[in-house]
């Protein structure tokens, strides 16, 4: 039985992805023709948003061959050679529409001629700070959350970010959903949480777009369960950060036969070595997956499937600590950046 918020909010992903997908791709399809030219992508977020952000990178690379910007909000405060950002679209991911310093840097690129987006719940009505230098929006349309971590939200804007790269996303988000309905079937969250239970830090491992969604993963452990967790693209975490990792942490790798494996085979060679426990989660055709999961066709589409498993598997952990994952005494839904 779901008990928080937390729990209801990301078990009600499925039916917001089969209710909403066919409006984001329509949506994203306009706002592409109007944004056609362009030659420069921007990408504003903070938190799960900002995660996103990361995402979204990926994937607009694929499609137009060049690489998007992360903004840095910081920059908006700075005093700095006026620039013309008049070739360059930039979209705002924010579930409030409330994020001070995503709409600062929001305004910041609209006066020097950035065509601005909004991606966010926020009503067109409402006097959300995000929309007011905003020329088009996207209303995600997923319902409201009550839980400080964000769940439902943060797989409506991965698949707002990829129609607005130019993916057709209907499919993919029919097929998403099958596979999130099947891994509560197969209690993949359960089996992930008593795996994760008494770690001293988490790691989640993937590539490509998927990194965004370990970050997410890692970003979920921190807000509800306050367990310290990081997330890294899979060949990052041989640069360094695999040195720090002992027998009392955990590691998972989130991966796919299609991946290349040379990579992942020497993360796994090393956490042997060192006796750090590990864990894969893999498609059914990944050979060494420990727990084989259901893959929507679309590999972009595989980040929402992580997003949701860490989003599950972090509300179920928390009520087996005994921990309410829906409120963090340091942690507001709405967080205004000075």
């Amino acid at each position: 039985m779901l008990t928080s918020h937390m729990a209801k909010e990301a078990a009600a992903t499925p039916h917001m992805l089969r209710s909403q997908a066919a409006r984001w791709q329509l949506e994203a399809t306009q706002i592409r023709s109007l944004v056609d030219g362009r030659a420069s992508t921007v990408l504003l977020g903070r938190g799960s948003s900002g995660n996103v952000c990361t995402f979204a990178t990926y994937l607009f690379a694929l499609q137009s061959g060049r690489q998007p910007i992360e903004f840095r909000p910081w920059l908006s405060t700075q005093t700095v050679p006026m620039a013309d950002w008049s070739d360059a679209v930039a979209y705002a991911f924010s579930y409030s529409g409330q994020s001070t310093d995503i709409a600062a840097s929001a305004e910041w690129l609209h006066a020097r001629g950035a065509l601005v987006v909004a991606v966010t719940q926020a009503d067109a009505a409402s006097d959300a700070c995000l929309l007011k230098p905003a020329q088009q929006m996207i209303h995600l349309g997923c319902g409201q959350e009550l839980a400080v971590p964000a769940t439902k939200s943060v797989i409506a804007q991965l698949f707002v970010a990829a129609a607005l790269a130019g993916y057709n996303i209907t499919q993919a988000a029919e097929q998403s959903a099958d596979c999130m309905l099947q891994i509560e079937v197969q209690a993949v969250p359960g089996q992930l949480a008593t795996f994760l239970a008494g770690a001293r830090t988490v790691t989640w491992l993937a590539r490509g777009p998927s990194y965004g969604g370990a970050l997410e993963a890692a970003l979920k452990l921190q807000e509800s369960v306050g367990i310290p967790a990081f997330g890294y693209s899979t060949a990052e975490y041989l640069h360094g950060p695999i040195a720090a990792a002992s027998p009392a942490d955990r590691v998972v790798l989130f991966t796919a036969s299609d991946e290349p494996m040379e990579t992942k085979q020497a993360v796994v060679a090393a956490l042997l070595a060192r006796g750090v426990p590990f864990l894969c989660l893999g498609c059914d055709q990944t050979l060494d997956a420990q727990i084989p999961l259901p893959f929507p066709a679309a590999r972009w589409a595989r980040t929402a499937v992580l997003a949701y498993i860490a989003q599950r598997t972090c509300a179920t952990l928390a009520e087996r600590y005994g921990i309410n994952p829906d409120l963090h005494p340091s942690l507001r839904k709405i967080t205004q950046t000075i």
